[in-house]
């Protein structure tokens, strides 16, 4: 996986001399998708990390390209030219841009193993994580923090991408669920912020150096007037009460497996990988140690 990772990268000219080889390797994103989802096959496990790879890539694009910095409504057109290929109908200017490139390739191969009803809900969840690029974006100029930490969550599970891998669970396993279940509703909500919560924990001295708003510790910060050790320490408290809170919920839900149709089931369970994958990564990447641009995903 990491060697298909690094090669798909080199292919569509993702690796630049911003973003170096060594960095590139050191932050071990073919592992992260070994992680999290360890029962899928090889061949849908490299699009999964094709499509990560590109998540990354759009990440580093937004805030390091000069004409974009400090400028929310150039990032948001932006954003929208990826839209286009999303929906189909990409104008033959943007191909001039390695990144949409790249996306074309995935999407491509996506819908060779999804329908209309997927892609459309695949669809909303992007533009949904464009948004909060555009907000954070516009915080991040105005100096402008959450004032709570429900309203840091509201946009923290947007911003983070994590429910672009939870779309993905469908398509790689081969299954099909309704959402309709209320606790599958609240896990999937828990589950989103406990990796966003870690991903914060661990990117936070680069963060702080880099004028970042879109974290937790910030926010608890500056809404209780904490020092920066009680910040720290209470998101550690949300992080173990959100683990607390999804184990309640897999195991009230697993109580009734016998109604629940398998393919349900198999879901709870990848979720469940993901959180576990995604905070044993987090420990082992090297992203956050090496002077790296991809770091706000939250599963990255």
């Amino acid at each position: 996986m990491e060697q298909h990772c690094y090669e798909w990268a080199k292919k569509f000219d993702l690796i630049t001399k911003k973003t170096t080889n060594k960095e590139f390797k050191i932050s071990k994103f073919g592992l992260l998708i070994c992680y999290i989802f360890p029962t899928a096959s090889f061949e849908k496990r490299c699009l999964a990390i094709d499509f990560f790879n590109w998540l990354f890539f759009v990440d580093d694009f937004v805030d390091i390209k000069k004409d974009l910095k400090g400028k929310p409504e150039e990032i948001k057109k932006e954003l929208n030219k990826f839209m286009t290929i999303l929906n189909d109908n990409p104008q033959p200017e943007i191909f001039q841009n390695s990144i949409a490139i790249a996306l074309w390739d995935v999407w491509a191969r996506m819908k060779k193993i999804t329908n209309e009803e997927w892609r459309i809900k695949f669809r909303n969840t992007i533009s949904l994580y464009f948004d909060a690029c555009y907000l954070n974006a516009c915080n991040k100029r105005s100096h402008n923090i959450p004032n709570s930490v429900e309203e840091y969550i509201k946009i923290r599970r947007n911003s983070g991408a994590v429910m672009t891998s939870f779309n993905l669970i469908e398509p790689l396993l081969g299954i099909q669920i309704s959402y309709d279940n209320k606790e599958l509703q609240n896990l999937m909500e828990y589950c989103n912020d406990h990796i966003c919560f870690i991903n914060d924990l661990y990117s936070l001295k680069k963060e702080l150096t880099e004028g970042e708003v879109d974290n937790i510790i910030i926010v608890l910060q500056r809404s209780n007037q904490y020092s920066l050790r009680e910040a720290i320490d209470y998101a550690v408290v949300l992080i173990n009460n959100r683990m607390t809170q999804i184990k309640e919920v897999v195991d009230r839900l697993m109580q009734y497996k016998l109604k629940m149709d398998q393919d349900t089931s198999k879901y709870i369970n990848v979720l469940v990988d993901i959180v576990v994958g995604s905070f044993y990564w987090h420990k082992i990447s090297g992203r956050y140690t090496a002077k790296n641009k991809y770091r706000r995903n939250g599963l990255n």
